[in-house]
């Protein structure tokens, strides 16, 4: 790849790769997490820019007061100076919701939107609008002002993972998000107003409306909209399809110094975590001594050195989880200087667990029932 240096008479650097879709190689049957759409994403882009510049995510430290996570692209050119690009990830994203998701954005042509997959018209949309648009296949288009680049390239031209049958599990990260989404608001609600509140797509959360509804989970009006949520019974099924172990990358430690030590540390911890099972239980029906700690973090190495922890196959007192979506942070607690997940998450990660957990999860769903207005909003 030729360099352009800005001393040289250009007005954009132009990059189209033309990649063929024999020539993507999907590692899995699964639609990527968004930690690793992040990943591939950076590993991608950073093949199509000049070898001097360098690219990659950035969060800011803890959690901002939206439910939109704070992550930047930073692009470091050849001159050394940063510029920064406002990141919007998305697990699925159809035209319809690609314009509605333009008119949030503070700065369009500041940011840009990634996905596992983004088909033709999506782009077209978001690229009509002065977005730019990135996704783990090798469709990239991306714009920016200072330092004038433009770089293309092609992907795949059909959805690796499509997603257009019946639903007939609650299996999956988006599916976790609308499911979160119907149970911890309350109806009534429209699937476009509730799709903006929970930011997943109108196509899945219709999905998993209409699943719901099937299984009498739900009643709707109608114009089809959500009027009322039997959502124990939700949390149940999603708990049949959904499991801490199996939804995410579980790291099964043990800490030597136990389980106060444990929670000592993470009251001064700096990075974002959520606590679940039986610890986010506690504060809310304490039912049995807490036997194993389990956290939510997307910095799992950091997590294991300052919990001074080590990898076990046996007799681990702490698993950490690397969440299947983000929206495990969302509506979390602060108790005693510990960060909790919001009742409905802890519910089903216990509902899933061994030993007593199960039981610990039924005690929660009862505590929810009675203090309905404290966790559902």
């Amino acid at each position: 790849m030729r360099c352009l240096r800005f001393s040289e008479t250009v007005d954009f650097l132009n990059i189209d790769y033309g990649f063929r879709e024999e020539e993507i190689s999907i590692a899995s049957n699964a639609r990527p997490s968004e930690t690793t759409t992040l990943r591939i994403v950076e590993d991608v882009l950073a093949t199509q820019l000049p070898p001097e510049w360098a690219t990659r995510f950035v969060r800011a430290p803890g959690r901002p007061s939206g439910r939109r996570r704070d992550i930047t692209l930073r692009i470091e050119p050849w001159d050394g100076v940063a510029r920064d690009l406002d990141v919007v990830v998305k697990m699925a994203l159809s035209p319809l919701d690609a314009l509605n998701l333009v008119d949030t954005l503070d700065d369009p042509a500041g940011s840009v939107v990634v996905a596992p997959y983004l088909g033709e018209r999506t782009r077209d949309v978001l690229a009509g609008c002065g977005v730019s648009c990135i996704d783990t296949t090798g469709n990239i288009r991306l714009q920016m002002i200072e330092p004038p680049v433009f770089v293309s390239a092609r992907g795949a031209d059909r959805d690796p993972w499509p997603d257009n049958q019946p639903l007939r599990t609650l299996r999956g990260r988006s599916t976790g998000r609308a499911v979160r989404a119907i149970v911890d608001l309350r109806p009534p609600y429209g699937v476009r107003e509730l799709a903006a509140r929970a930011e997943v797509s109108s196509a899945t959360l219709a999905r998993v409306i209409d699943l719901l509804a099937r299984e009498a989970l739900l009643s709707r009006d109608a114009r089809g909209r959500v009027t009322d949520v039997d959502w124990a019974a939700c949390i149940r099924r999603w708990s049949k399809d959904h499991t801490f172990t199996s939804s995410n990358v579980v790291t099964e430690l043990v800490a030597p110094r136990g389980l106060e030590d444990i929670t000592a540390k993470l009251k001064k911890a700096k990075w974002p975590y959520a606590i679940t099972g039986s610890i986010a239980a506690q504060p809310r029906s304490p039912i049995a001594p807490v036997r194993q700690a389990m956290i939510y973090t997307d910095h799992v190495d950091t997590a294991v050195r300052f919990l001074d922890a080590r990898e076990t196959d046996l007799g681990a007192n702490l698993l950490i989880a690397e969440p299947f979506d983000p929206v495990v942070f969302d509506r979390t607690d602060t108790v005693d200087g510990l960060r909790l997940v919001a009742p409905t998450q802890a519910a089903c990660d216990l509902l899933t667990g061994s030993g007593r957990m199960p039981s610990e999860g039924e005690e929660l769903l009862s505590w929810m029932k009675l203090n309905e207005r404290s966790w559902r909003c």
